[in-house]
């Protein structure tokens, strides 16, 4: 018996030792996090302080909505690097939305005609689908300044406004720039992520191609693409650092292609064990020569690696490794001599891959949630310019604030500005209650700013101190009472004009983003077959190349990720994923096998009696690419790849063409993948 006490007292006394083992992880955790976001909060939150005391002062009360934009600048900004462009930037946008905002304000004509254009033009400008919430800033700033008509009167003092805001943001961002060395910050990332990919190379040598390779590689090719896209899109990082994430993104993409092919599925073991070794040993000394360390002797030793390559008798495995050691000498030539060799793109190359993203075309996530932001802001906006209610530019800030381009973010901020909004009001009917004097009733309002800025946007919580800041300073001038009635009447009608705009007017559902996501892959794909047909004859600019793919790459993982969250509960559900899965992996390997030829179209791999083969091959293969005829017969294009000498060539023509049958074959499985857009009431129906 007591053997039998002591074996249950020994189990609960390992049981409660567990439970206070996880008690005190969960708290040393909690804390870590809490102190975190105050850290992240605190620059914020003095920033609006600061700017907002600084304003009321020279300019008055009145003029104080400017503040909260100017802060969601300083959010997106302070912890990136700045180039001297920015600095400018952050002046010429803010001029062109308050000069926009005072030809808005002349009449309800100028009003709707201004916020249609200004819709377009700031979502064109500054959105993408892949990076879909950069138009928000200056938007915001555009649709505050007209709230106060009135005030756009003086534009001169509006005008010295906007100096004072953009100097302190500059000079504020400038500050913090210092203080956390961003461009450090930027080197210390890339340093991580070629650890992870020198690491799993080692893992590749010694285990082999597992299914946790797989993952990690395709997480690596993922992180890689995202960082390096969103560098170059919203240019956070220094030039010639934001060019060595799109080289480490073109390795990362091809290490994870070569363990991703549908033949490596079972392959446990990996060949050139060594060879890999090597690989991953200089991948670490290329992260070295970031800091300016030990260049010439990694170069010499990418050049010895290269001379045994052409060893390999594994036609996959020796391509692989000759353009891994190409682009590591590319990374180690810009990371020594970056200003010498930094890439350049010309104002028309610009603008060709502005076009290139982004076409007015029904299926341009760009196009269909300009037409959304252009209904919601010019009858928010004009409504609010002829009526004279006091405090309805509520209803405009408020429909603003609650349409994004995703339908569904739009639902949960519905819901959860909604719980905010009406917590707000009941906190601050409460205090008003309590009769404060004017000292206590800023110094509240400054903790709600400093609540408002630690959640995330869109919260609840957010919401709720947003909305107590907003009531507590409005119910200065105008009552408590007026105030609350006001933000819940502005509330119940930008949900339901948001609701309906949202589900009516060009409605975009994640499952038609998707199905436009692979259709795009299929145009992509027949553009960078014109590319490679150009750059048979003329020198194509490597920026321009490198943008494509990874503008390839970045729609091809958001595809991807729609696609693996797609049900599996029945048979039926899995075997489509599987053939959906399937074709967006055969998409992946077009683009993977076009890279390669790219690749040997730079080192003239080929004489040129082999030209005009790979020339028709290359139309023959553009025109199979449009999705409503993939399953295009290439017969033609086989009967060429046969004639052709270079057997390096023959071997990536050969696999792009096992590739495109195999597309093929999956593609007829599905057949709502490459069939043409959704109709308007199954768009309407998707949306939820």
């Amino acid at each position: 018996m007591a053997d039998g006490c002591g074996g249950k007292g020994g189990k609960l006394a390992a049981r409660v030792e567990r439970l206070e083992g996880a008690w005190t992880t969960w708290r040393t955790d909690t804390l870590s996090k809490l102190s975190a976001k105050l850290f992240s909060v605190i620059p914020i939150s003095i920033f609006f302080i600061v700017l907002f005391w600084m304003i009321v002062p020279i300019f008055g009360i009145r003029h104080v909505m400017p503040v909260s934009c100017y802060t969601v600048l300083f959010r997106m900004r302070y912890r990136k690097y700045n180039p001297p462009s920015q600095y400018l930037r952050f002046f010429t946008m803010s001029f062109i939305a308050l000069g926009a905002a005072r030809v808005a304000t002349f009449n309800w004509m100028t009003s709707i005609v201004v916020n249609i254009v200004m819709s377009f033009a700031f979502v064109f400008m500054r959105s993408s689908q892949l990076n879909p919430r950069r138009y928000i800033p200056y938007t915001m700033l555009f649709v505050f300044f007209q709230l106060r008509p009135e005030l756009l009167d003086d534009m001169a003092l509006e005008a010295a406004l906007v100096v004072a805001c953009c100097t302190t943001l500059s000079v504020a961002i400038a500050v913090m720039n210092i203080a956390t060395k961003a461009g450090e910050a930027n080197l210390a990332k890339l340093h991580g992520m070629v650890e992870r990919l020198a690491d799993a190379l080692d893992h590749m040598a010694d285990i082999g191609i597992t299914a946790d390779t797989r993952k990690e590689l395709l997480s690596l090719r993922s992180d890689y693409s995202k960082l390096a896209y969103t560098v170059r899109e919203n240019a956070s990082v220094q030039p010639a650092v934001a060019n060595l994430y799109d080289m480490f993104a073109m390795l990362a993409q091809r290490t994870a292609y070569l363990v991703g092919r549908l033949e490596c599925r079972e392959q446990q073991t990996c060949p050139h064990p060594p060879y890999l070794h090597e690989l991953a040993g200089l991948t670490r000394q290329a992260g070295g020569v970031l800091d300016k360390k030990g260049g010439d002797e990694a170069a010499a030793r990418a050049q010895a690696l290269l001379a045994k390559a052409d060893t390999i008798d594994n036609e996959r495995y020796r391509l692989f490794f000759r353009s891994y050691l190409h682009m590591i000498l590319l990374v180690l030539r810009d990371a020594r001599h970056p200003r010498s060799h930094a890439w350049r793109v010309s104002p028309l190359t610009r603008l060709r891959l502005m076009s290139f993203r982004k076409h007015l075309t029904l299926d341009s996530f760009e196009l269909r949630f300009a037409v959304r932001c252009a209904a919601v802001l010019a009858i928010t906006c004009t409504t609010s310019l002829l009526s004279p209610v006091n405090h309805l530019y509520w209803f405009p800030l408020t429909s603003f604030m609650l349409l994004r381009p995703s339908p569904d973010e739009t639902v949960r901020r519905m819901r959860n500005r909604t719980v905010g909004t009406v917590l707000g009001c009941l906190v601050v009917h409460g205090i008003s209650m309590l009769k404060l004097p004017l000292a206590a009733v800023i110094v509240v309002d400054m903790l709600f700013v400093a609540g408002r800025y630690m959640g995330t946007p869109g919260s609840a919580p957010t919401s709720f101190f947003g909305t107590a800041y907003a009531i507590s300073m409005a119910s200065m001038s105008i009552g408590d009472h007026y105030a609350i009635r006001m933000r819940l009447i502005c509330l119940a009608a930008g949900v339901l004009l948001v609701f309906v705009i949202n589900r009516l007017v060009m409605p975009t559902s994640d499952r038609t983003l998707f199905l436009a996501n692979v259709h795009e892959g299929f145009a992509l794909i027949a553009r960078y077959w014109g590319l490679l047909r150009f750059a048979l004859h003329e020198r194509v600019d490597t920026v321009t190349s490198s943008e494509e793919l990874l503008h390839i790459q970045m729609i091809h993982t958001q595809a991807m990720a729609y696609a693996r969250a797609l049900p599996e509960d029945t048979p039926a559900e899995r075997e489509q994923r599987k053939d959906i899965v399937r074709v967006l992996f055969c998409q992946w390997g077009l683009v993977c096998e076009m890279e390669q030829l790219s690749f040997l179209i730079r080192l003239h791999a080929f004489g040129a009696d082999t030209c005009p083969k790979l020339e028709q091959f290359m139309q023959a293969a553009q025109e199979s690419c449009d999705p409503f005829v993939v399953d295009g017969p290439l017969d033609a294009a086989k009967e060429l790849v046969a004639g052709i000498a270079e057997e390096d060539l023959r071997y990536v023509l050969e696999q792009y063409l096992k590739r495109a049958d195999t597309l093929a074959v999956a593609a007829a499985k599905v057949p709502e993948l490459v069939s043409g857009r959704p109709g308007y009431r199954e768009e309407v129906a998707e949306v939820k």
